[in-house]
């Protein structure tokens, strides 16, 4: 094959210079350098001193030579490599000619795995517990200021059910409840059939399920969840969880009481906001307690359950690994774990206190 006299390249002398054309020229003993209109002297490489491990890619050689500062010569040809092979076959620097360096596609995709996995990990883990940290934060007086703020925003005045609303919390207090917020139950005329606890101690009833209750002991159950859920902090775990990156920015920038902003604005939420199972069961059981401490039948809140299964159309209710809340079905097997494990004997009918309430209620009902 017949090799041009000289090839076109570019000769970086300094790390801290930019590289400068030259041509190449290749000669018998080893490779001339000459600059554009002979700005410096000419410059040779013996061939024997050319540097081991040329670099090859493609088209591109890359030459070094000299101590320090090691002189770079890059030339970009399709037959440059082969011609200075041919040229000095003695010569160790063609020899061990490094290929260019390909991606290693198995450490790549390992480290997306890791990321992904990161992130997942962050998502379920961190964040959460970053939600829970973020709500231990509030003292209490704030959880009750914050519950009275939500609770101006979810309920309108207008649709308050005075009469049992007051009925409702003379029977709640007739439960003797120990803690530490100051209790406030309200009745909401609709529909829906549905209760709601607030931070602080606001709980919240729909008219749409007390209606559905047809015993003291169902009321009792019903209150003593959503009071579980008040009094353990769950709606606020469970929406600072469902804002947890929200959160973590707010909390980056160490700004606490964003948290309660952030919980304002989204106060929308909270009547359809989903407990973990884990909470759900959690106040369940405070409920079973709180039965139990009254000497209530349990089968209260085994007929709650029912009743709140009868209003969910046929086929609706998810699997129970997708679902957030405990199935029904789930909660009554939790219900009976709950009376093996705390068994007692209940009166045989409720307080006449708590009776003549809920005749009133019952009344009203009609």
């Amino acid at each position: 094959m017949r090799y041009p006299s000289s090839y076109s390249g570019m000769l970086t002398q300094s790390p801290s210079l930019p590289a400068v054309p030259v041509e190449v020229t290749p000669e018998p003993e080893g490779l001339k350098l000459e600059f554009e209109a002979n700005r410096q002297p000419a410059l040779f490489w013996p061939a024997p001193q050319l540097h081991p491990h040329a670099y090859r890619k493609a088209d591109l050689t890359v030459l070094r030579f000299g101590q320090e500062p090691v002189l770079a010569l890059e030339v970009v040809s399709p037959i440059f490599a082969e011609h200075i092979r041919q040229a000095y076959p003695a010569a160790v620097f063609h020899r061990n000619a490094l290929p260019a360096a390909k991606p290693n596609r198995s450490a790549l995709y390992l480290l997306l795995l890791l990321l992904i996995g990161g992130l997942l990990a962050c998502y379920f883990f961190v964040l959460p517990a970053l939600a829970d940290w973020a709500v231990r934060q509030l003292p209490p007086e704030a959880e009750v200021k914050l519950g009275q703020q939500l609770y101006a925003q979810t309920v309108d005045p207008n649709d308050v059910d005075t009469a049992r609303t007051k009925e409702v919390n003379r029977f709640l207090q007739e439960l003797r409840v120990v803690t530490q917020y100051p209790l406030q139950v309200t009745v909401v005329n609709q529909e829906t059939v549905n209760a709601f606890a607030l931070p602080g101690g606001q709980l919240v009833v729909y008219t749409g399920l007390l209606n559905r209750l047809k015993s003291p002991e169902e009321l009792a159950a019903l209150l003593g969840h959503e009071f579980a859920h008040s009094q353990h902090r769950h709606t606020l775990r469970a929406l600072a969880r469902s804002l947890s990156t929200y959160l973590l920015v707010s909390l980056l920038f160490n700004d606490i009481s964003g948290l309660a902003a952030l919980l304002l604005e989204n106060a929308d939420q909270l009547d359809s906001l989903q407990y973990s199972r884990s909470l759900e069961e959690e106040a369940d059981e405070q409920g079973f307690l709180l039965l139990k401490a009254n000497r209530l039948a349990p089968q209260g809140m085994q007929r709650l359950f029912q009743r709140l299964q009868e209003a969910v159309p046929a086929g609706a209710e998810p699997p129970a690994l997708l679902s957030t809340h405990p199935l029904t079905a789930d909660r009554l097997a939790h219900l009976q774990e709950l009376m093996k494990r705390h068994p007692y004997q209940p009166t045989p009918a409720p307080a006449p206190a708590l009776q003549q309430i809920w005749a009133r209620l019952d009344t009203a009902t009609q």
